[in-house]
């Protein structure tokens, strides 16, 4: 099928980050062909209808590539909103909960809302991490999204699973079953670095990258964390990782709060990307992310909106706000480098303005 959406706002996200503010875009099967700005589309409507092109009026939308949450619980929504102050929720309220309540119905249902979310939100691909994920990696092929389908492991199990043992068995079969799929693939996730064994962290970083698939987990998230580490093994989480020899390019490190400079170091080195989770962490008051310092150095971050019972949201022109607000707070200036990075839609016309009702610049 051939198709051409016209009278959009076009954010190319290319090399030059282009906007076209009234833009066209071709696609022909699963592919685009073309884009550019209305004046250099050639061909007249009937010219293009004779052709065979079926065309889809854009209604001033805009029209972008699909964004990627790069961290997600999507089976929490039915704890969205609970708990939202009670102290230490993770350990307190939501992990006694899930114990009590989860199952592989609840799950499904839980993630088809929130895949739905994600879509209607731009939100095109996510990495999951949560449990029953066989169910949830059914949903995401019924739904249409691009989806990593991480299974929880924990040292001493969850509601789908005895122990982390149990949980990496169903890590296999789930990447296994999804090994040819155009869209969907499984990951062993461990939960964190003072959840898990040295010895399960290194059988599912193994795992994942035997099967190239990521290899993510929470770390450097939890104050007790950093505190265990430094007691029992004296270092920080992202140290101890890299003693494990568990840091690589397929590593997603989540939230990444309370990194050295070391740390950051270690991360560039390693090509280990980490997902940032503003929303999250500020709703916690866990902390705020060196993202600066991150990017300044090269290390890849990602947004994600960790679990809808985390920050309540999964909309990630959310996270991009609070990203860069909090950067902002922190450097105490304007930071262009990350308006360029979250914002590229803005105008790029200088001096001037565009005036969305009139439909040009002025």
């Amino acid at each position: 099928m051939k198709t051409i959406i016209t009278n959009s706002i076009i954010i190319t996200m290319n090399s030059d980050m282009e906007v076209f503010p009234d833009g066209y875009v071709k696609i022909e099967g699963t592919k685009i062909l073309e884009t550019g700005p209305s004046c250099d589309l050639k061909e007249t409507t009937e010219e293009l209808r004779a052709a065979g092109w079926q065309i889809k009026d854009g209604k001033r939308g805009i029209l972008m590539p699909g964004m990627v949450n790069t961290h997600c619980h999507l089976g929490m929504i039915p704890f969205r909103g609970l708990g939202d102050d009670c102290k230490d929720r993770l350990r307190v309220f939501l992990l006694p909960m899930e114990q009590k309540a989860m199952s592989r119905r609840m799950a499904a249902l839980s993630s088809r809302y929130a895949i739905c979310e994600l879509l209607l939100s731009g939100v095109t691909s996510v990495m999951d991490m949560y449990y029953f994920e066989a169910a949830v990696a059914q949903v995401m092929d019924q739904t249409g999204i691009r989806g990593i389908a991480g299974q929880t492991l924990m040292d001493e199990g969850g509601c789908d699973a005895s122990d982390a043992d149990q949980s990496l068995s169903m890590a296999k079969e789930l990447i296994e079953t999804y090994r040819m799929h155009p869209r969907i693939s499984g990951c062993a996730a461990p939960h964190a670095t003072n959840t898990c064994s040295p010895q399960i962290l290194k059988k599912a970083w193994e795992l994942d990258t035997a099967n190239q698939v990521p290899f993510t987990l929470h770390a450097a998230e939890m104050d007790y964390e950093m505190t265990w580490l430094a007691q029992t093994r004296g270092c920080t989480p992202v140290g101890y990782l890299d003693q494990l020899g568990v840091l690589s390019d397929q590593t997603a490190a989540a939230h990444c709060i309370h990194l050295t400079d070391r740390d950051i170091e270690i991360l560039r080195q390693r090509g280990s990307g980490v997902c940032h989770c503003i929303g999250s962490n500020a709703k916690a008051a866990k902390g705020v992310a060196p993202v600066l310092k991150l990017l300044k150095e090269g290390v890849l971050v990602g947004l994600g909106t960790d679990g809808p019972a985390s920050g309540n949201t999964l909309d990630l022109f959310t996270q991009m706000r609070l990203c860069a607000g909090f950067q902002k707070t922190i450097a105490m200036t304007e930071v262009p480098c990350l308006q360029k990075i979250l914002f590229p839609w803005r105008p790029v016309r200088e001096p001037g303005f565009w005036d969305w009702k009139k439909n040009r610049f002025y």
